[in-house]
């Protein structure tokens, strides 16, 4: 479980790796702030170690519902976009399974856990081009490591 402080630290850090990522398009910006709180969100209602209240659910609800299939950047690269969310669920499914295993399966459950930051190199690449996506990446990766426990 993450402390009010470190989930402050992550947050300013999402906000900084966005903004890396979609340069000065809009509508990937709010794409991916949509797309890191409904993640957010749906982790805390899975892992029941955050207090959730009735507007995050909501919101993070209409994110998914409205915000997002209407979204212009969304609809532009939806294919690509997509496959990526199917990704993001399925490592997030087995890192919650394999969390509880072997040291083995603990490690990689640590690993597949933040698969749904691939998605921010992706942007960059489509916003910006393959040297972005590269920058983003290895910044993303510095940003979010964490120790194996975390």
């Amino acid at each position: 479980m993450t402390t009010q402080k470190e989930r402050d630290t992550y947050e300013k850090y999402t906000k900084e790796i966005i903004l890396d990522a979609c340069g000065k398009d809009p509508f990937a910006i709010d794409y991916l702030w949509n797309l890191m709180c409904i993640s957010r969100t749906v982790d805390d209602l899975y892992d029941k170690d955050q207090k959730i209240n009735h507007e995050q659910v909501l919101e993070a609800v209409r994110y998914l519902l409205v915000e997002l299939p209407f979204n212009p950047f969304f609809s532009k690269h939806r294919d690509t976009l997509m496959s990526q969310h199917v990704s993001m669920y399925n490592a997030w499914m087995a890192a919650n399974t394999w969390e509880k295993g072997d040291e083995t399966e603990q490690i990689y459950g640590h690993v597949w856990r933040d698969t749904h930051h691939e998605v921010v190199p992706l942007v960059a690449l489509l916003t910006q081009g393959p040297s972005q996506m590269d920058f983003v990446s290895q910044k993303i990766r510095k940003l979010f490591k964490k120790n194996l426990g975390e």
